[in-house]
């Protein structure tokens, strides 16, 4: 089954194409500016440089985050109006797992690492062996060695972070004891991995409709709003 997946979680873009468990491509980009403008392009340069159409495609894979919400909100509905545009199947992932597939041979447990525009990271935590023991959620990189890590050194030792937060905050992560820092490319994210595991996920019987973003925490104007009428 051809299988197009991105993420717009970052501001790397990514696009990968997959059938039946193999690569057909991927394609990069930076977007700090504009999500909406460099997807739908990189999706086309992807299909040209492997000599396909946008109708050849069989399902959509798309990355829930966490992430930039405004990044998260352009690749969801992306991902809907060519799912419903094809009548083909859609599926969300969460970042958070594909950024662990790419380790998942690792012997011990496993932290995820997203950076967060407010001195925050999101976080998820797997034990040995790929059960997800910390679910999605933000917090200050300090937290990881008081609370996080302790936890999840009880689910497989040493602790390996990876994710593009890792890469941020390098200097204080290796502060810490009995964990291993991830370096280059396993720090960033892949449409690849999103469209391997979009191809062996089921979609949902809700329909395309009830596929929502993964926000971990609730978007800073809802937080200042609330702060605001609290006064």
């Amino acid at each position: 089954m051809l299988t197009l997946g991105f993420d717009t979680a970052t501001d790397t873009g990514t696009v990968g194409l997959v059938d039946e468990g193999k690569v057909k491509g991927e394609y990069t980009y930076t977007a700090e500016e504009s999500q909406s403008e460099r997807l739908l392009n990189s999706i086309d340069l992807l299909l040209n440089s492997v000599e396909l159409e946008i109708g050849d495609v069989e399902k959509i894979a798309v990355s829930r985050g966490p992430g930039s919400f405004t990044g998260l909100r352009i690749g969801i509905s992306t991902a809907k109006g060519l799912a419903h545009g094809l009548e083909v199947p859609l599926v969300g992932i969460p970042l958070t797992n594909c950024y662990y597939s790419r380790v998942k041979s690792f012997a011990g447990s496993v932290c995820t690492l997203i950076e967060d525009r407010r001195d925050l990271v999101y976080i998820a935590g797997f034990a040995a062996g790929g059960e997800k023991v910390v679910e999605e959620k933000s917090l200050p990189i300090e937290k990881l060695k008081e609370g996080i890590i302790p936890e999840l050194r009880e689910h497989g030792s040493p602790v390996l972070l990876v994710g593009d937060g890792v890469p941020v905050h390098v200097d204080k992560l290796r502060e810490m004891n009995d964990v291993l820092v991830s370096e280059g490319s396993l720090n960033y994210p892949s449409g690849l991995q999103v469209a391997f595991l979009g191809e062996s996920t089921q979609p949902g019987s809700e329909g395309l409709a009830a596929l929502e973003p993964l926000y971990a925490q609730r978007p800073i104007a809802e937080i200042n709003w609330k702060k605001k009428t609290n006064h």
